[in-house]
């Protein structure tokens, strides 16, 4: 019992902070909060009408399809309310129909079951194809297949799906793609910081101290690379908010999400080189092979990793700017990198493994250089690309002027 209530205890503190946290400030916690009250709310408008319009028999089913209409996006909110509706006609249909055809009887209900699951199957229902089965069953059951039943249960449904719909056009999450374009800015913020930290290790005395500390910033790069997918998620959560939401848009979103969904996934492929390059010093530790890693070359490729970190800092900004101080940026890095190749091969470096791994190191950094010097024209495209694909925004967004940036509600 005292374990039982230590973690009880533990839960209650986790929900009081979470509560706390959504009560106090702007974050998912408000919008989890903010999306179970418009739920509430839906749900028992949808249950008071049925109430006043429906027959006890269905009544449970309006504020069942309003909670689950009620989604945290009003485009998620309306493709559920009519997939779930059209599965509950489908299943509806199937029931009367077979009814009236056959009667309520042990095959009737075989047959019943094996066309629900069969028409579960098409993609245009999501993931409410399995309603038919069960609203099929329900309504051939309970309704013993009577049209008048059936009438009533879409009806229950559609008030449901009305009343869910409506409180989520009403109360529209907010637009904030300046959020999205903060957090990838924070991504390249991060990244930059790593390469440094790797330039630091790498320009050290000590060979051995300097590759021992690759694992530390492989470890880190692994992180920044989950937080590029965590990125890309939530800024593919908003271009689905933006999706037929009346709520005026901030700041151009349209263009400014096509830019940072492109920055995202240059971020991730220079923490992927990064991991590389991280990997290629652990080998060389475990082959032993320090002696290949003159302090020459790890300094020259310290101020490399230099460079690209001022380059990635200007690239995070994804808002279109002047490329000078990118192109300056990659100039460094390249002419570091120049004078690599260029260096005189000294006695240890003459083997051909020592050879083989100082290529791959220097070109796991000029990968990281490539990625950086597209980045710019693939913001470019994808911001053009965006604005070619129809805007799916109401008339009401398009004559409101903006307004500053707000969480979804």
């Amino acid at each position: 019992m005292g374990g039982i209530g230590r973690r009880l205890a533990i839960q209650v503190r986790r929900t009081a902070g979470y509560l706390k946290a959504g009560l106090c400030g702007q974050g998912p916690e408000r919008d989890d909060l903010v999306l179970l009250i418009k739920a509430t709310a839906a749900a028992t408008a949808a249950w008071y009408l049925a109430r006043w319009l429906l027959p006890r028999t269905v009544l449970s089913f309006a504020p069942l399809t309003a909670l689950l209409v009620s989604q945290a996006t009003l485009y998620r909110s309306l493709r559920h309310g009519a997939q779930y509706v059209a599965a509950l006609v489908v299943g509806v249909g199937l029931a009367a129909g077979l009814a009236s055809w056959a009667g309520v009887h042990g095959w009737t209900f075989v047959l019943l079951a094996l066309a629900g699951l069969v028409l579960a199957r098409p993609r245009p229902l999501g993931e409410h194809g399995f309603q038919v089965v069960v609203v099929a069953i329900f309504a051939f059951d309970a309704g013993r297949g009577h049209l008048g039943y059936c009438l009533q249960l879409v009806a229950a449904v559609a008030l449901g799906a009305g009343c869910g719909a409506l409180v989520q056009t009403v109360a529209a999450p907010a637009r904030r793609p300046v959020h999205r374009r903060l957090r990838v800015a924070a991504l390249y913020t991060n990244l930059a910081d790593l390469l440094r930290t790797a330039a630091h290790s790498l320009s050290t005395e000590d060979t051995r101290s300097a590759l021992t500390d690759a694992s530390t910033w492989r470890e880190r790069a692994a992180r920044i690379s989950g937080e590029a997918g965590a990125a890309a998620a939530s800024v593919a959560a908003e271009q689905e908010n933006a999706r037929l939401n009346p709520r005026p848009d901030p700041a151009d979103s349209h263009r400014l999400l096509a830019r940072s969904e492109s920055a995202i996934c240059t971020a991730h492929l220079c923490a992927t080189h990064l991991q590389s390059l991280a990997r290629g010093l652990d080998h060389a530790q475990a082959d032993g092979k320090e002696d290949c890693l003159s302090s020459s070359f790890r300094r020259g490729c310290a101020d490399a990793l230099h460079h690209l970190a001022d380059g990635l800092e200007q690239t995070g900004h994804v808002k279109r700017t002047t490329t000078e101080e990118l192109e300056d940026a990659l100039t460094g890095a390249r002419s570091s990198l120049h004078e690599l190749l260029g260096m005189p091969e000294e006695t240890d470096a003459r083997r051909r493994d020592c050879l083989i791994l100082r290529g791959a190191l220097l070109n796991d950094i000029e990968r990281i250089a490539v990625e950086l010097e597209r980045a710019p024209a693939n913001m470019d495209r994808a911001e053009q690309t965006a604005r070619c694909r129809p805007r799916k925004v109401s008339m009401i967004a398009a004559r409101k002027p903006p307004r500053s940036e707000s969480r979804p509600h």
